[in-house]
């Protein structure tokens, strides 16, 4: 019962200032039956009433006072467990502050030692590096001075090789020289003999033309097939003597003559288009 006033005075306090109204309404009825009817039951009734209230306001008053009271010491006890909470975590993280500056210091010196670690490796790579490259240049200048050597060796050799050739072909470029003019020669001996002998065989097919004058001649073209045979209409004047009979009377001499006595073989191809001077004289 304590702990339901504790918690709610103020109801409590109402709920006896109504009973106590009660009691008072019930008595003051009571003696108003009893009493004459020269009595003034309404004074008393108002003075009852007006007691009963300055009592129940000074009672709700100190209910108050107590309950702000209560209320105060509650807040005072809030506020002393948020600054003792503060404190706390204050504390808390003043001690996580240190472990992490504790943890950043033992990274720190873990960062430190592995890049201590790894300036290591990366100057003990760099020696190796260098030696490497040094045995590398050294072996690189061996192989150089081997290839150089091998290289001047083998252009001598080359020089001497090409000097040998240069005369072989020098040599044989005078032999075929030699036997190509010997070759013209004798081509161009052959090749006269046969004009001469196509000139002898049509000179004896010519007829003299009429009103015939010494020192005609005239320039003929006449194309030829293997075995001397002449290619039908081919014969031309190619520079005229000025005299037309004379012009006919050797073109009709050329076709009499067929087939001319022309080379067999390679040398025909000389004979294929030919062209020579027609000169009775000669």
């Amino acid at each position: 019962m304590f702990e339901l006033i504790k918690r709610n005075p103020l109801a409590f306090i109402v709920s006896a200032a109504v009973h106590v109204l009660v009691v008072l309404f019930m008595i003051v009825g009571m003696n108003w039956q009893a009493l004459p009817d020269n009595k003034k039951p309404p004074v008393q009734v108002v003075q009852a009433r007006v007691v009963d209230e300055s009592l129940l306001q000074s009672e709700i008053k100190k209910q108050q006072e107590k309950q702000a009271q209560k209320k105060k010491a509650e807040q005072q006890r809030v506020d002393e467990l948020k600054r003792q909470q503060q404190a706390e975590e204050k504390r808390l993280a003043e001690l996580e502050k240190q472990r992490k500056i504790q943890e950043q210091k033992a990274r720190d010196a873990e960062k430190k030692r592995q890049l201590a670690e790894e300036n290591r490796k990366k100057e003990a790579a760099i020696k190796k590096a260098e030696a490497e490259k040094q045995r590398k240049l050294a072996e690189e200048k061996r192989q150089k001075e081997e290839a150089r050597k091998k290289a001047e060796a083998e252009k001598q050799r080359k020089l001497a090789e090409e000097k040998r050739q240069k005369a072989e072909a020098e040599r044989l470029a005078r032999e075929q020289e030699i036997a190509e003019q010997m070759a013209m020669e004798e081509a161009m001996r052959a090749q006269a003999s046969a004009v001469a002998a196509i000139k002898g065989k049509i000179q004896q097919n010519w007829l003299q033309p009429v009103g015939f004058s010494k020192g005609l001649k005239c320039t003929v073209r006449v194309r030829l097939i293997p075995g001397g045979v002449i290619v039908p209409n081919s014969v031309s004047i190619v520079q005229s003597s000025g005299n037309g009979a004379f012009d006919r009377s050797v073109e009709q001499a050329i076709y009499k003559s067929e087939p001319l006595p022309v080379p067999q073989g390679a040398a025909f191809e000389n004979f294929r288009s030919l062209t020579f001077i027609f000169d009775p004289s000669e």
